[in-house]
């Protein structure tokens, strides 16, 4: 009994060497896949020359992976008829596959299979570990891939933004000239005659020459009348009492001026102050319309 232990101790020993080979490999492989795992190339070529040394007959094996067009082959790799290959399977299809060959001068028993069932489980799983790497690989390509495209899409957004905000603030400039120009040109061209033809009016014509050139002083100041709040929502005769409730024009000298009645001067104001939503506050309308900013 223990005479036929020791005969089989060989075999054991043998078996357990060629499983330790092929641990040593699927670690190996796992090593490879955490080194080089934004590398395709280098990993797959990684891959197949930890291969043979994890074969029984190393110095007789090659090997070869094949993905899509391209070809990871051992050094001085040639075919043979003595060929063991499995699957690279990603996102459910067959992109190519990982073949072990022994050359034909290996020392392969006389009508054996010379592949170890080991072998061929072995295979299987390293034809599986590919797979998996390589599905994940992808998957963190077309994120890396998503994340530049975005990248490029922000700093597109960035420069617009910055060349809108260089546009605005050139029209911000120009508008500001063009109201110091305006306010200039109503005090050096249209004031003179304004006034001229105020001294040469009377009664009703000149309190509204008057009222005409407080507007226009308030115009020359602000740049643009229609940016104040007041005036806008109001209709043009609102607007027009309402110019004459600021510019200090009481109830009595709007109607005189308009030839309307008191009644229907404190209507528009009430509808003045409605629109400006004035009606449920203690605030005196000249007084708001004066001290509004403008927008």
């Amino acid at each position: 009994m223990v005479k036929m232990h020791e005969d089989r101790l060989p075999q054991v020993e043998n078996a357990l060497r060629e499983r330790v080979k092929e641990l040593e490999c699927v670690y190996r492989i796992s090593a490879i896949r955490e080194v080089h795992f934004a590398h395709v190339d280098v990993f797959l070529q990684g891959v197949v020359d930890c291969l043979p040394s994890s074969w029984q007959w190393p110095a007789f094996c090659a090997a070869r992976i094949v993905y899509g067009a391209s070809n990871f082959v051992t050094t001085s790799f040639r075919e043979s008829a003595l060929r063991l290959a499995a699957g690279v399977v990603v996102a459910g299809k067959t992109e190519g596959h990982v073949e072990v060959f022994y050359s034909a001068d290996a020392p392969v028993p006389s009508g054996s299979d010379p592949f170890l069932a080991e072998e061929r489980a072995l295979l299987n799983v390293v034809a599986e570990r590919v797979s998996s790497a390589l599905a994940h690989m992808r998957a963190d390509a077309d994120l890396r891939d998503a994340h530049a495209v975005l990248q490029r899409q922000n700093q597109a957004l960035y420069e617009t933004n910055i060349a809108i905000n260089t546009v605005l603030s050139r029209l911000e400039v120009e508008k500001r000239d063009l109201r110091t120009s305006m306010a200039r040109n109503i005090e050096k061209i249209v004031m003179p005659i304004v006034v001229e033809l105020e001294l040469a009016t009377t009664g009703r014509q000149r309190a509204y020459v008057s009222l005409l050139r407080q507007c226009l002083r308030e115009v020359g100041g602000s740049g643009d009348v229609e940016t104040t709040p007041w005036h806008v929502g109001l209709s043009p005769r609102e607007v027009a009492v309402a110019s004459m409730i600021r510019n200090g024009l009481s109830t009595k000298e709007i109607a005189e001026l308009r030839c309307i009645s008191p009644g229907t001067v404190r209507r528009h104001r009430e509808n003045i102050r409605r629109k400006l939503g004035l009606q449920n506050r203690q605030a005196n309308l000249k007084t708001y319309l004066t001290n509004v900013p403008a927008q």
